[in-house]
């Protein structure tokens, strides 16, 4: 049976610094001292915890396994809980100063599930002594092993799964000191999500549904990599200057030409004098026999044809027993062959003209209008609203132009004021418990039932006409 060395805490925490940093932005503390106190801390004690050992034999079954684990789903678990709303039945300064401490208790909770999931599944065996791990008595497996290696063997049976046990580790990890951060119902929520039931009955409350959820999303993230198969890669990987260098386009420098005219000679001729047209058989001829050299193939189309009468009084001065060499006009034929350029179109070939744009000429597309103009504010909404948060009067101006276009359901009047669903108000970002707080304030309610409230008619009114 082979051993397993121990892995430092600090290397372990090293090792996964990538999720550590996405778990800092999720906690979105005031200083990093701060967040090395709670957060990275406990994260210190999970990887002295559990050292280098697996969390099971079909899950996380690597070195480190169990750590990696535990990172992972506090990470999903922040995730999750960033979309959630804890302690809505609250008043909502209470809600403002307890729900940090949800989302701390969200954490613990993630963490500390899976304390003793490894416990559950091996034996773990100290090499010096033969002693077996017990984590309600020995603690982390980090402190016990120290510098001894250990055996890792599979239970026969698996032990069964108590909550009470993993609650216990859990207080010997966090400690004291951190726990006394979090109120009595927030202590009793989060002991209650710790290693969470997977298939609940009854009433669930928001923090163990969230870690359930966060441990089902690591262990599928985990079976998925462990179904995918990658192909090793058996060759060095080049570095960025390589492959620029390897992309980067090699330049030839153009043959010479084997026999060139002297610059000039032909202007120098064809200014000299009138000279004798030769005849059309004669200019075939020393047309074939001239080709243009390889120098001038490799000149645009468009300065091709600006020096075409230049070269055609060239070619009437020049006599015929001096032909270019055979290899370059062959070249130059290939050449306009492999590109579909018939013989004799070479001037023909220049690039369209394009027409200036004037800005001032372009026509501009109309806007098209707005389905429904922005409903204005009603007479009185300022005094009746005066002093109120900005959250309240947002809420009733979206209200407001919701009715009126007929996107919102659930706003009529009746006897005693408007009827508007809690539902209602709760999709425009605003608990109805605060509505009903401010309201009361000002003497604006007259009734909160259970699914929804009615505002008195001055604050009504704002939001929809009262029928005559």
């Amino acid at each position: 049976m082979s051993l397993h060395q121990n892995i430092d805490a600090s290397a372990l925490v090293d090792q996964y610094q990538r999720r550590v940093d996405l778990i800092g932005q999720c906690a979105n503390e005031a200083n990093k001292a701060e967040f090395e106190r709670k957060w990275l801390s406990v994260l210190r004690a999970c990887a002295a915890w559990f050292s280098s050992l697996p969390l099971s034999a079909t899950l996380y079954h690597g070195p480190g396994g169990a750590f990696r684990c535990t990172v992972e789903t506090a990470f999903f678990a922040m995730r999750l809980a960033g979309g959630q709303k804890f302690g809505t039945n609250l008043s909502s300064e209470k809600r403002r100063r307890i729900e940090p401490q949800y989302n701390y208790a969200v954490f613990l909770a993630a963490v500390c599930s899976r304390l003793d999931e490894p416990y559950r599944h091996f034996q773990i065996e100290r090499d010096s002594d033969r002693a077996v791990w017990n984590p309600s008595v020995h603690g982390s497996v980090g402190t016990w092993l120290g510098a001894s290696a250990y055996r890792v063997m599979v239970r026969d049976q698996l032990l069964p799964v108590e909550r009470m046990r993993t609650g216990m580790l859990a207080q010997m990890l966090v400690g004291s000191e951190l726990l006394s951060w979090l109120d009595g119902e927030v202590q009793s929520e989060m002991f209650g999500a710790i290693n969470p039931v997977m298939q609940p009955q009854g009433v669930e409350s928001l923090l163990h549904k969230v870690v359930r959820q966060a441990v089902n999303v690591a262990d599928d993230a985990d079976r998925k990599a462990q179904r995918g198969v990658f192909a090793p890669v058996s060759y060095t990987v080049p570095t960025a200057v390589q492959v620029a260098a390897e992309l980067q386009p090699v330049v030839a420098p153009a043959p010479a030409p084997a026999h060139a005219p002297p610059p000039g000679s032909s202007l120098a001729a064809a200014a000299s004098g009138p000279t004798p047209v030769a005849e059309p058989t004669a200019a075939k001829s020393t047309d074939a026999s001239e080709k243009p050299s390889t120098t001038e193939s490799a000149d645009s189309p468009v300065e091709a044809s600006q020096r075409a009468p230049v070269e055609s009084a060239s070619l009437s001065v020049q006599p015929p027993s001096e032909p270019a060499p055979a290899s370059s006009a062959a070249n130059q034929w290939s050449l306009h062959a492999a590109v579909g350029i018939a013989p004799g179109q070479e001037a023909a070939s220049e690039a369209p003209v394009q027409k200036p744009i004037d800005p001032t000429a372009m026509r501009v597309t109309p806007r098209a209008a707005p389905a429904h103009e922005k409903a204005a504010a009603p007479t009185g909404f300022d005094d009746v609203l005066k002093g109120m948060p900005n959250s309240v009067r947002e809420f009733f101006t979206a209200l407001r132009e919701d009715v009126a276009s007929g996107a919102a359901k659930g706003v009529e009047w009746n006897d005693k004021g408007l009827v508007v669903a809690k539902r209602l108000i709760g999709s425009y970002g605003l608990a109805s418990s605060t509505l009903v707080e401010h309201m009361r304030k000002r003497s604006l309610m007259v009734a909160d039932a259970s699914t929804d409230i009615t505002l008195a008619p001055r604050a009504g009114q704002l939001i929809l006409d009262r029928p005559a």
